[in-house]
């Protein structure tokens, strides 16, 4: 093991904060699914009937709820809790800001594709599912929608958190729903003054966390075409989006393809459909490892919406001459942006996979 760098002790109170910010939002992600499914059973099994009583109707709650939730949830979620000062330290610590290239129109439904994904999408996060980058004020009128998994939103308590960041299920008809959904002020699903919805996928998954380490931006994009199969269908824009300095939160070791580690990954990722990367950040009170996410700098461009034509039942070769126009407006908005935000930017590619 090699030397270990701590952090000095006179750090101000703000990094502090910042710091552990991050770190809690790590614990959540990482470990507060899990911890809250155990305490609802241990509350199911071991509470007092009243305890027991209100577990069995907040199981039922969640079955019957999950309707909503694979058909667009129940808005952009909880304002206050988007808002948060504690977000803000979290976007601060690296720090995290978000650019846009042009306005878009709130009279319009959108599908962002945002990459990469990193270990855990912690720009689209911290962009889409708060407000701490300002993108209600830089894209007035238009909500910004994560997408998850929909397995996340059976997941008593957790389900709550994720709805009150605004995210949505990943099934189609979710995301159809939200690309679809009308953009007339006076109708009831625009009743809190917003009219537009920014569906936000980070296309890449899971998968792409593999690939994960210092200015390595290789992309899972060659076959993932399910966006623009869905974007066609709703007549929906595509904004390619694009966060630099994702891949320089976390190292892992070498694991190229073939060897024995990425062997191991693939096929956890195929059973589990969970990739395991062995990410390496920091800790808390020292920089040389850990779970937390390296202080670097996060900056998400939002580029312009590329149009598409309205298809109900489009063709594989519509979807592919989509599909391969979005990689061109991919690579062009890296390579127009990258000189701004990676120092090495001449010896650095966009690898699509």
């Amino acid at each position: 093991m090699g030397k270990i760098e701590w952090a000095p002790l006179n750090v101000p109170m703000r990094r502090r904060l910042e710091t552990l910010s991050t770190a809690l939002w790590m614990w959540l992600i990482l470990f507060g699914e899990l911890g809250m499914l155990i305490s609802y059973f241990l509350l199911l099994i071991y509470g007092n009937l009243f305890i027991r009583t209100l577990c069995v109707i907040y199981g039922y709650f969640i079955y019957t709820d999950r309707k909503i939730t694979v058909n667009g949830g129940r808005g952009q979620g909880v304002k206050w809790w988007r808002d948060l000062f504690w977000w803000k330290l979290y976007q601060s610590y690296f720090p995290a800001k978000l650019h846009k290239t042009v306005d878009l129109d709130p009279n319009r439904n959108y599908l962002f594709a945002a990459f990469p994904h990193g270990v855990l999408g912690l720009g689209a996060f911290i962009n889409f599912a708060t407000n701490a980058t300002g993108f209600h004020e830089k894209f007035p009128k238009i909500r910004s929608r994560p997408v998850t998994l929909n397995f996340h939103f059976v997941i008593p308590f957790f389900r709550e958190i994720l709805l009150s960041w605004g995210l949505v299920s990943a099934n189609p008809n979710s995301i159809l729903s939200l690309l679809k959904a009308s953009n007339k002020p006076d109708d009831p699903l625009n009743a809190d003054g917003y009219t537009s919805n920014a569906v936000t996928i980070v296309v890449g998954g899971a998968a792409e966390s593999l690939h994960c380490r210092p200015n390595n931006y290789t992309l899972v994009l060659r076959k993932r075409k399910g966006f623009c199969k869905l974007a066609i269908k709703a007549g929906t824009p595509i904004v390619p989006v694009m966060t630099f300095g994702e891949v320089d939160l976390f190292d892992q070791p070498p694991n190229p393809p073939g060897s024995r580690l990425r062997r191991f990954q693939e096929f956890v990722k195929n059973t589990t459909g969970i990739a395991p990367a062995a990410f390496v950040g920091r800790g808390f009170f020292q920089y040389s490892y850990g779970l937390i996410p390296r202080r670097k700098p996060l900056n998400t461009v939002v580029g312009a919406p590329m149009e598409v034509t309205q298809i109900d039942d489009p063709t594989n070769e519509q979807v592919n001459e989509v599909h391969e126009r979005f990689c061109r407006e991919l690579d062009n908005l890296f390579e127009t942006n990258k000189s701004r935000f990676i120092a090495d930017h001449k010896n650095v590619k966009l690898v699509l996979e």
